[in-house]
């Protein structure tokens, strides 16, 4: 395969006060948001989810838990366990907490990547690490984090080759767009 989506919906949601993936929207969960977002770039998606909530995604999606030697070790492990699961030369990761992506951002962040270890977003001076394009080669980056007991996005990414794309390139609306929701208000 050439790409892969990647939906994280495994969080604990600690702040949120339950699953942030079966939050809804205009009637639509949180999950189903990214998912279909990440359609657009690929035939190919993947929800990776905590096992307690497997039976609440859609039956025709797919759906996966972390690896089993990181489970629970945060997005890193999501991402990881995608990636051995599914092999393919780019994944394009997004979590489902920001309920306001579209197909087009996500079609605009594919086109600006071009080849790097990873292409990741910057939205009004925020960065959002997991709104990105990994290479296939980051697996054995995340891999060797994971295992060294650092779970953190940002530390793993200031390591290789990214390249931070401004949310102003992908779409009018940034602010808006690349809201991830971390309270039900």
């Amino acid at each position: 395969m050439d790409t892969v989506g990647i939906v994280l919906a495994g969080g604990l949601s600690k702040r949120f006060g339950s699953p942030k993936a079966f939050a809804q929207s205009n009637g639509r969960f949180y999950y189903e948001v990214a998912y279909e977002a990440l359609r657009s770039i690929s035939s190919h998606v993947v929800v990776v989810g905590r096992p307690e909530f497997q039976e609440r995604f859609h039956p025709k999606m797919n759906v996966i838990t972390d690896a089993e030697q990181f489970m629970g070790c945060g997005p890193l492990a999501g991402i990881y366990s995608a990636m051995a699961a599914y092999p393919a030369k780019q994944y394009v990761i997004l979590p489902c907490d920001m309920p306001y992506m579209t197909a087009d951002v996500m079609k605009s962040l594919v086109k600006c990547y071009a080849g790097e270890d990873a292409a990741a977003v910057e939205a009004d001076g925020a960065r959002h690490p997991l709104v990105a394009v990994f290479h296939r080669r980051m697996k054995d980056f995340i891999h060797r984090s994971l295992a060294q007991g650092q779970y953190s996005v940002m530390r793993l990414l200031a390591q290789v080759d990214v390249r931070w794309v401004q949310g102003s390139k992908l779409t009018v609306d940034s602010g808006h767009v690349f809201q991830n929701r971390n309270t039900p208000e």
